[in-house]
């Protein structure tokens, strides 16, 4: 496991043993994390992005409403400019750009799931 997963847990077993009264002692760790462990931030979709995006994985605006679980009024408005993907949507779009395969894999898991 990574350092920063034992960090993590290192803190909740001494919460848990805080909690329970097994122990007094707390201590605040400053966490440096090193900055090739940060994912850098998703690049900032804007309309001609995501109709360009759309047509490279051949699907309508409502399959990518799907693919992105929004509402298809969302897609319209991110490929109009009215408004602009934020957050997690940002983070799906970079996913759907670089690796379009997996929207394969989920068409195919979720034929097996009907099954």
């Amino acid at each position: 496991m990574g350092k920063m997963f034992n960090l993590l847990k290192e803190g909740l077993e001494e919460a848990i043993a805080y909690e329970k009264g097994l122990s007094q002692k707390t201590r605040v760790k400053k966490l440096r994390i090193d900055n090739s462990e940060v994912p850098q931030q998703p690049k900032e979709y804007q309309a001609n992005d995501i109709r360009r995006l759309r047509n490279k994985l051949n699907c309508s605006q409502n399959m990518l409403a799907a693919y992105l679980n929004v509402s298809l009024n969302t897609v319209q408005a991110w490929e109009q400019g009215l408004r602009h993907p934020s957050h997690a949507s940002l983070r799906l779009l970079e996913i759907l750009d670089k690796g379009p395969i997996f929207l394969s894999s989920l068409t195919k898991l979720s034929q097996k799931r009907a099954m």
